[in-house]
């Protein structure tokens, strides 16, 4: 998980995760509450402005928003990703929304907001999104899809439901080579053995 929006606050194995690293590069639309001299380049390089003024709107990365709504600077705004529009698609049916698409670190970006200051909880709507999303999962990573079909189930997914697709995977691979004898995908005679290795109905 990203941990923490400012960036050197992740603990233990987070703190080198390439994974949390881009999480925390995530923009997040944000509105500043007063005036900042000489930052309005730094913050959008494409502006005019050297200053950024109250009310003035931007979109800022995940790290930085801990420090700055800790001082009371900057309010932030839902991301598109968890509005009312996305809402209303995970009613419709969470299982087919590609949350790769949305927001490729759907779930540790939604962790981060959660515990910055002042910013609006999401907290509902991914629960609901995990849960109506994650035996369906686990079921496509142990079915017998071909290799094609995998990778466009897995492109659906975000970065954190791809792990746990893959972790799926691996698992019934290590349940199959243990059970025919190192063999990921077992040849129709082996699988007619019993996990004793006794032939069935006869088989030979």
């Amino acid at each position: 998980m990203a941990g923490g929006a400012v960036r050197g606050a992740r603990q233990g194995g987070d703190y080198y995760s390439l994974d949390a690293v881009l999480a925390e590069e995530t923009l997040i639309p944000c509105m500043f509450k007063c005036g900042s001299r000489g930052v309005g380049r730094a913050l959008d390089p494409s502006s005019g402005a050297e200053d950024v003024k109250p009310r003035a709107a931007a979109e800022l990365p995940l790290w930085m928003l801990q420090a700055l709504t800790s001082r009371d600077m900057l309010a932030v705004k839902v991301p598109r990703w968890y509005g009312e529009k996305m809402r209303r698609k995970i009613q419709a049916g969470a299982g087919v929304e590609n949350l790769r698409l949305r927001c490729p670190y759907f779930y540790d970006v939604a962790l981060a907001l959660h515990a910055t200051d002042g910013a609006p909880s999401v907290a509902d709507l991914v629960i609901s999104t995990f849960r109506s999303r994650y035996k369906e999962i686990l079921t496509k990573a142990h079915s017998n899809e071909s290799p094609k079909e995998m990778a466009r189930i897995e492109a659906l997914l975000s970065v954190e439901e791809a792990a746990l697709f893959n972790a799926g995977r691996a698992s019934l691979d290590a349940l199959n080579r243990w059970r025919f004898g190192g063999r990921a995908n077992p040849t129709r005679t082996r699988a007619k053995r019993r996990l004793d290795g006794a032939p069935v109905n006869g088989s030979r």
